[in-house]
């Protein structure tokens, strides 16, 4: 069910450093880990959400597409117990099911097939583990009241933070709205759930099915 996240705003911390609105919602994902679990960081960029995972317990595989991001964020964290590995999605020789749980924050829309991506990431959880995607889209019609008052908080949070950039590539505009994310995600993942974040973003989570 959409939703906003009205605790972002007060959450935001001047003494953070560095931030972006990406980088905001990493405790998101975080949260959906346990000490000791294999978790699988898709996108990794430049590395905080896979540095997060790796302080909070968890055993990380961060796998990024982009070779030379992958270099960088091994380059910012090279003393996080991170597997830094640079490949694709589709096609790099992960195992099917062997993740206690799968992450990925403002990824999925860089998927040329959004549903495939959708599908490798479930296929690569274990039954009975748990898939979390932060992510971006573009309004549609019905968005627009919802996408209205998060740019109002996206104007906030950046006046109170000088926002970092992030070195991954950008692809935009997202190539779908938040209503087909939603469509897509609930086809493919029965019983998932989903919200609107008040900053621009949504969240999905999903509970693999244990056999």
């Amino acid at each position: 069910m959409a939703g906003c996240d009205a605790g972002s705003l007060a959450s935001v911390d001047r003494t953070r450093e560095p931030w972006n609105l990406n980088i905001h919602y990493d405790r998101l994902l975080v949260r959906l880990t346990r000490p000791g679990q294999r978790v699988l960081d898709v996108g990794c960029g430049d590395g905080f959400l896979s540095a997060r995972l790796a302080d909070a317990g968890c055993h990380v595989v961060a796998l990024d597409a982009d070779e030379g991001v992958v270099l960088r964020a091994r380059a910012r964290w090279p003393k996080k117990p991170v597997d830094w590995t640079q490949g694709d999605l589709h096609t790099h020789s992960l195992q099917p099911g062997s993740f206690d749980v799968v992450v990925s924050n403002a990824t999925l829309h860089h998927m040329p097939d959004t549903v495939a991506a959708l599908r490798r990431l479930g296929d690569l959880t274990r039954p009975g583990g748990t898939v979390g995607v932060v992510g971006l889209a573009k309004a549609g019609p019905l968005d627009w009241p919802m996408s209205l008052l998060s740019a109002v908080g996206i104007a906030v949070a950046t006046g109170v933070r000088r926002t970092w950039e992030h070195s991954a590539p950008i692809v935009w505009p997202p190539p779908h709205t938040y209503g087909e994310v939603n469509r897509m995600t609930a086809d493919e993942w029965p019983g998932r759930s989903y919200r609107r974040l008040w900053l621009g973003r949504y969240l999905v989570t999903w509970e693999k099915p244990a056999p």
